[in-house]
């Protein structure tokens, strides 16, 4: 074998060992983090048409628990390595990630490579329709790409019930754009979350008391007691402002409603509309940036 062959080689056997291993996959929310462990070599050839789950290992905690997941962390470091990359969606703000970035060289006796996902003009096949596409929360953005990328076809209504409710619809290409077809993020609604809409009024009235997300499950329709009262309304309003944009998005043709975030199962009962359930699509949509990444 010649020298320029057992360069290529080399750097063939460099590829392969950068696209397995681990990786360590962040959302940062307002106010939680969730993780997700997942092997690398997973995420490829995965099926289109359903959202999958590509993760082994995973858990949230609220930002106040943030140095207990050093421990995790290094944990399933010294079982399985430490990842050959960290994928990271923030909102938080960089307090927030200065305080992940000390947590990360914690865990793994120094940072790995750490990709800060942004909100950009495009991925892909998907724009992104804002019009300042940096403007768009990145989560949003991001959950758009795994929507996108694991159902590829038909008109997708994102509903993510976090301390925000954002409600996002990615369009089909219409069929003039040429190959490669191109998908497109038309943007949304944000809402105060279901939590904040019931703390809201513990807040800001005088005498109504503060309900808690849990007890939004069982709310009746009419009320006869002023907690199911609140829980009743805030469903109701949540609910409201999803099948309006539903309704709406219906009208363009064949839609499918993805429905997330921490809350989703509050709003589920809540909602008339057919829906799928995904427990996250930002780590999702993480995964794929991750999977799509060329080795360097």
């Amino acid at each position: 074998m010649n020298a320029n062959a057992n360069a290529n080689a080399d750097a063939n056997a460099d590829a392969n060992a950068d696209a397995n291993g681990t990786l360590l996959l962040i959302d940062i929310g307002n106010t939680r983090l969730k993780w997700a462990w997942c092997e690398a070599a997973s995420l490829r050839a995965l099926p289109t048409g359903t959202l999958p789950v590509p993760w082994r290992a995973g858990g949230a905690c609220g930002h106040d628990a943030l140095p207990t997941l050093a421990g995790d962390w290094r944990a399933l470091a010294d079982a399985e390595g430490a990842p050959r990359g960290v994928w990271i969606s923030n909102v938080a703000g960089p307090v927030i990630a200065a305080e992940v970035d000390a947590l990360l060289a914690d865990a793994f006796g120094g940072p790995p490579a750490v990709h800060w996902a942004r909100a950009t003009a495009a991925h892909g096949t998907l724009d992104n329709g804002y019009r300042e596409p940096g403007q768009l929360g990145v989560d949003r953005w991001v959950g758009g790409i795994g929507a996108r990328h694991h159902l590829p076809e038909g008109n997708l209504m994102i509903v993510t019930a976090g301390t925000a409710t954002t409600i996002d619809v990615v369009l089909a290409p219409d069929g003039n754009d040429g190959p490669p077809a191109r998908s497109r993020f038309a943007g949304g609604m944000i809402l105060p979350g279901l939590g904040l809409m019931m703390g809201s009024l513990a807040r800001n009235t005088a005498q109504l008391p503060a309900v808690e997300i849990g007890e939004a499950h069982a709310a009746a329709e009419w009320a006869d007691n002023t907690r199911d009262a609140i829980a009743a309304g805030c469903l109701a309003a949540q609910a409201g402002a999803i099948e309006r944009a539903w309704d709406a998005l219906n009208r363009r043709g064949p839609a499918r409603c993805l429905l997330s975030g921490g809350a989703r199962e509050a709003l589920a009962g809540a909602l008339t509309l057919p829906f799928e359930r995904h427990e996250n699509l930002v780590l999702l949509g993480l995964s794929v940036m991750a999977a799509q990444q060329r080795p360097v």
